[in-house]
């Protein structure tokens, strides 16, 4: 990555600001442009600097993150939420965010935080360009051997989804964010359930947060793999051995 990001934190608690601090200062392609211990702040001085990632908590006196996304003009930079409740994050992605952090933050989840950013300045601006996202409850079926599609419940409709479109699967607590060819849905279901819905013999668990569609894994790199939509996914220690024998099935020699 060679394009350079400017970030700013927002968040009233020093330990979060600090560890955000480092982890920024670890990567060679960020820069630090400013820290707020609160919203009002931020929202004011922010449109002068420039910014182009904002890390952003949600639980904060005077103006929560949430009311700071409300609040802030379009198009602002990209956003990546932090917050120890998966469920406040959910309802950051109804603002378009790029993404968001459960407290306590590992630098490798921070990495592919960051990455997503980085992605959508260097082909796209960085918010207005972002996938329709959907809000959904659990999955409407278990399909059967030989179908193509499974449906999605909304509020008012079912939503087929094709199973080949569906490339991977992260965890967000009790949500689920799946990533499709065009898009991604944040949906109302555990791992587990989708692990026993979908055909097993073409999904693959690379970690106990995440499952990859077979077909749509491009290279594996050690324990990274990467899949057809551009992200990196790590696999995960108690894993690794389950995808190494997957993959060389299909190994050519």
């Amino acid at each position: 990555m060679t394009t350079l990001l400017r970030c700013a934190i927002i968040d009233d608690e020093f330990l979060a600001q600090a560890l955000l601090a480092k982890y920024v200062r670890r990567v060679p392609w960020l820069e630090l442009v400013a820290t707020f211990d609160d919203a009002i702040t931020a929202f004011n001085q922010l449109p002068n600097l420039a910014v182009d990632v904002i890390f952003l908590d949600i639980t904060m006196p005077k103006m929560t993150g949430l009311e700071f996304l409300r609040a802030y003009p379009a198009p602002h930079p990209a956003v990546i939420m932090t917050t120890a409740d998966p469920e406040h994050a959910l309802a950051g992605f109804d603002f378009g965010v790029t993404d968001y952090l459960l407290k306590p933050i590992p630098f490798d989840r921070f990495l592919k935080a960051i990455g997503r950013a980085g992605e959508k300045k260097t082909s796209a601006p960085l918010v207005g360009s972002l996938p329709e996202q959907t809000t959904t409850s659990p999955l409407a079926g278990k399909p059967t051997p030989g179908t193509d599609f499974i449906y999605f419940k909304t509020d008012r409709k079912l939503e087929q989804v094709r199973v080949d479109d569906l490339v991977f699967a992260e965890s967000l607590g009790d949500y689920l964010k799946i990533f499709l060819a065009d898009r991604y849905l944040v949906v109302l279901l555990t791992m587990k359930k989708l692990v026993d819905t979908l055909p097993a013999d073409r999904f693959l668990r690379v970690h106990r947060s995440c499952i990859v569609q077979l077909r749509h894994i491009q290279t594996l790199e050690g324990n990274t793999i990467h899949v057809s939509t551009g992200q990196a996914l790590v696999v995960g220690p108690n894993y690794r051995a389950e995808v190494k024998e997957a993959v060389q099935k299909w190994l050519a020699v």
